[in-house]
């Protein structure tokens, strides 16, 4: 089995990774200060969700044009992450923090001001932009401040519970500001949120960087040019059909262009992404598992709330309650994480949670249109357990096999292959949800005994991305709603997949990796 090999005797001695930080004068507001810029970015996930309906109604958009609103931002996330970190490196983290910070305000401001689709998807770019600056430099000021692996981990644990608050909160949040105000009000959340991360920001974070660090620009366009036409080839295809020779084209192009990227990037001085390091089995693995572990909550969290309000009928805010459920879970299993990862190890840790989160999906499968909601409320604790135990770990486990120089790099590569994750799985999940519906509808239209030339009409407006069949008889609606329930099922047995190969390469890679000499 690879290893990564030992780092020299002077870092395996608890040295500082290059370009660290000073110790923090206030180390509880640099904390706060980086959870409050990754609180911005994960809200802005769901809360635009709980905005679709109204957005639609207001703006007039097209349905098949909706789900743009959410995946425009995951997308330009998922592509320029990578380049957050090496800027960070580069500028000083806590300048494009505060970059970063400036660029999710402006965007949410766009949007908040918008009187048109094409305004609203600029507005999201824009956050996406900040978005990818954020994530990874959030947690570069931790990693590099905080160099005692205890303490870095308590940090990091409290970091990520952080995410589990942004992902619940946002539908909830979404709710309360839609039905008091409307949805161009669930927008202005985070101008809000940017005053105060960027004061707390200013008075407490020191300034760290690399210096000399070179930035690694064919890696950075190869990354964003394969990573955004690989999510777009899964999320578009979907819907037009994987054979188009649009999608085609497009993902024929991601795949060439991540190809080029490991060879670039095992070429370089200073990679963006260190694919040399990846030749370790343990270190790929935490890499794989991360990027499993927000697949799963992110696609669980997305699922749900397309179930439970276009099958259940839940509103807004009725759906953020909710979804409480997931994020309580999380929050609490994170913190239980953070002080058993030193008793019993975080390759442990990672295979139970993802093993639960896939326990989760299954459950979930119990879901039906009159379910109540304890069937959901289990589904959900589950699955807020599973991924509380997998996200924080999977940094511990990633960082504990590389050497500390390495240390930053490693923890942009984790920030970078979990959103790869949030993306794929809005992206996957909506392409399987689609296709499993389109393929049920006209079963449980015929099993309903719905006419022939309503049948017709119901499936072109579907076919053509609407979510219902307007005014319609109730047998009509039960169908749809039968049919749709089909495709979330569909969707959680993906998520109990991947979260079943994660727990097994975590077991195969992870359990049985002999300690590290450093």
């Amino acid at each position: 089995m690879t290893t990564t090999p030992s780092p020299p005797a002077a870092t395996a001695q608890g040295g500082a990774p290059p370009g660290a930080a000073p110790p923090p004068a206030r180390p509880r507001l640099l904390l706060l200060a980086s959870c409050l810029g990754l609180f911005m970015s994960f809200i802005e996930v769901t809360a635009a969700i709980s905005t679709l309906r109204a957005m639609q109604v207001g703006l007039g958009v097209a349905p098949a044009d909706l789900s743009w609103v959410s995946s425009t931002y995951t997308l330009v996330v998922a592509a320029g992450v990578l380049s957050g970190g090496a800027f960070g490196e580069r500028y000083g983290r806590r300048r494009v923090f505060l970059l970063g910070v400036a660029a999710l305000a402006a965007g949410s401001l766009v949007v908040a001001m918008s009187d048109g689709y094409a305004q609203v998807l600029a507005g999201r770019a824009l956050s996406g932009v900040g978005g990818a600056l954020v994530l990874p430099t959030s947690l570069a000021l931790i990693t590099t401040s905080f160099t005692d692996p205890r303490e870095r981990g308590r940090k990091i644990s409290v970091w990520v519970s952080v995410s589990g608050f942004g992902l619940a909160l946002g539908p909830l949040i979404g709710g309360a500001l839609l039905e008091a105000s409307g949805w161009h009000a669930v927008y202005l959340v985070n101008a809000v949120l940017a005053v105060a991360t960027a004061a707390v920001t200013l008075y407490a974070v020191p300034e760290s960087k690399v210096p000399g660090r070179p930035l690694d620009w064919p890696g950075q366009a190869l990354a964003v040019v394969g990573l955004g036409c690989l999510v777009t080839g899964v999320a578009v295809g979907g819907r037009v059909g994987y054979g188009d020779p649009r999608i085609v084209t497009a993902l024929a192009v991601a795949v060439a262009a991540l190809t080029a990227l490991a060879v670039v990037e095992a070429r370089v001085p200073v990679p963006m992404l260190n694919v040399r390091m990846m030749r370790s089995a343990p270190y790929t693995t935490a890499l794989v598992v991360a990027a499993a572990g927000l697949f799963a909550f992110v696609g669980v969290t997305f699922l749900e709330v397309q179930f439970l309000q276009r099958v259940q009928g839940a509103d807004a805010l009725d759906t953020g309650v909710r979804l409480l459920a997931a994020m309580a879970a999380f929050v609490l299993s994170t913190a239980l994480a953070s002080r058993l990862a030193g008793r019993i190890g975080a390759a442990r840790l990672l295979v139970t949670g993802c093993a639960l989160t896939g326990v989760a999906g299954l459950v979930l499968l119990l879901q039906r249109p009159d379910s109540p909601y304890g069937v959901t409320a289990a589904g959900l604790v589950l699955a807020g357990l599973g991924s509380g135990l997998v996200v924080a770990p999977s940094t511990t486990a990633a960082l504990a096999v590389v050497p500390p120089p390495a240390a930053p790099a490693a923890s942009s590569a984790v920030t970078a292959f979990r959103q790869v994750g949030s993306v794929l799985a809005t992206a996957a999940l909506g392409s399987v949800l689609s296709l499993r519906f389109l393929d049920t509808l006209p079963a449980e239209l015929d099993a309903a005994g719905v006419p022939s030339g309503v049948t017709a009409a119901v499936l072109e407006r579907a076919g053509n991305g609407s979510d219902g069949a307007g005014p319609a008889p109730g047998e009509v609606h039960a169908a749809l709603g039968r049919a749709f329930t089909d495709g979330i099922h569909a969707g959680m047995l993906v998520i109990s997949a991947v979260s079943f190969a994660a727990a097994a390469l975590a077991a195969l890679f992870l359990l049985r990796r002999r300690p590290a000499a450093a």
